[in-house]
């Protein structure tokens, strides 16, 4: 994370786009130059927003800034999910070793 932040502020300050915030669905350089004038340098920053506070950009419509922080929240469901997974693997285990106890 810290590594992260770090690559962020040296991107905020030479005022480039990070390459995931580049490479987000919908994405296009001229509008990730003015994201970055607002601080949203990387993927993460543009997940954080909410759509009202992208309208404000000329040509943004509600249904493409919606879409554009859908895509930058696909890592967190993807997190998510694995999370979920895992908790379900080990409640799987924990049931199994009650059914047969090993012993």
């Amino acid at each position: 994370l810290l590594t992260r932040a770090l690559a962020s502020e040296e991107q905020l300050e030479g005022g480039q786009p990070a390459q995931d915030l580049l490479s987000v669905e919908g994405m296009d350089e001229a509008l990730a130059n003015v994201l970055v004038k607002r601080g949203i340098v990387t993927m993460e920053n543009l997940a954080e927003q909410s759509v009202d506070e992208l309208l404000d950009i000329d040509g943004m419509t509600e249904e493409r800034a919606a879409a554009l922080i859908l895509q930058a929240r696909q890592p967190w469901f993807a997190a998510e999910k694995t999370t979920s997974s895992a908790d379900e693997s080990d409640v799987s285990e924990k049931a199994s070793e009650k059914a047969c106890p090993v012993g």
